[in-house]
């Protein structure tokens, strides 16, 4: 069986390119925020930002209806 492939167009892959180093670079602000709010609050290493705040790691498993 031989691969088969069409390669895209240069415009594509360039504009495909540059979205994928947006995300990388958005990504990167983010945590780079994450961890300036961390470290200004003195959160635990071991608590774990939920997308609202930070959960102790004995809450997560409650939080998540999890029965341990």
């Amino acid at each position: 069986m031989s691969n088969q492939q069409i390669d895209a167009p240069a415009k594509i892959i360039d504009a495909v390119q540059n979205a994928q180093r947006t995300v990388e670079r958005i990504n990167l602000e983010v945590q780079a925020m994450e961890f300036g709010a961390r470290v200004a609050l003195d959160v635990p290493d071991v608590w774990r930002w939920d997308g609202s705040g930070w959960i102790a790691p004995d809450n997560e498993k409650a939080l998540s209806g999890d029965k341990a």
